[in-house]
């Protein structure tokens, strides 16, 4: 029977982010055809993300180590273990940001309006694909925009456990020298672990913290690279509810 409400619930909250993504998508179609009018984008998926939530019974709650100004360019990065993510990360920061993630959400029936325009895709069974997805970002972020990626890489289906994380955005961080923001997610995995198609969702509080910004200016060298990946993975893996 706990299945079946977790089932009824996800169904529930999947309608109204799909039906109120159609509704706004014009506004996202306008918004999107052009670089110039991107940073709106950002505050057209908070009220979309924020409808889904409020129609689905959610809510979110923050903490901040540090005042954080969110209109500075930095990258932003956050352990991964739901779709509630990527929804919930719009809703609770402000700025001009995009997303980098991987190349299968071009083909994604909502999502793939953003990877087709201000977001960018990265196919990470090509290293040149790759390559080029790592240099676009990269001007994307020197021309200002905070990026925000997943270091993992995939969602960890074994969460609160994080899987290794790859090095793309801390080499970034250290090549653009712009601080890093890491961000943990406590407990999305418990409201709706993974996609949701399988175990469905809970209503509930979904809470993150945000841990103070580190420095990257002067880091050059890949062992800073390494230390820095390394330092990131225990800050965000220490608020993480074992």
């Amino acid at each position: 029977m706990k299945l079946i409400l977790q089932k009824v619930h996800f169904i529930w909250y999947m309608f109204w982010v799909a039906l109120s993504f159609y509704l706004m998508y014009p506004l996202f179609y306008y918004y999107t055809r052009k670089e110039s009018r991107y940073p709106k984008v950002a505050r057209l998926r908070k009220v979309w993300c924020d409808i889904g939530f409020v129609l689905g019974f959610y809510r979110y709650k923050t903490e901040f180590e540090v005042p954080v100004d969110f209109n500075k360019t930095m990258i932003i990065v956050l352990n991964h273990s739901s779709y509630l993510d990527t929804p919930v990360i719009c809703t609770m920061i402000g700025g001009h940001y995009h997303f980098m993630g991987k190349a299968e959400l071009l083909k994604h029936p909502v999502l793939k309006l953003f990877f087709q325009t201000i977001d960018v895709p990265v196919d990470r069974a090509s290293k040149i694909a790759g390559y080029r997805a790592l240099k676009k970002v990269e001007a994307n972020i020197l021309k200002g925009m905070s990026l925000i990626l997943y270091p993992e890489g995939t969602m960890s289906l074994t969460a609160p456990e994080m899987g290794e994380f790859k090095s793309g955005a801390f080499k970034l961080a250290v090549d653009t020298q712009v601080p890093i923001l890491p961000v943990t997610f406590l407990n999305n995995y418990k409201l709706m672990r993974g996609s949701g198609f399988k175990y469905g969702s809970l209503p509930g509080t979904m809470r993150a913290y945000f841990h103070a910004p580190i420095e990257t200016k002067g880091l050059s060298s890949a062992e800073d690279i390494e230390n820095l990946s390394k330092q990131v993975f225990d800050i965000i893996d220490s608020k993480l509810e074992k």
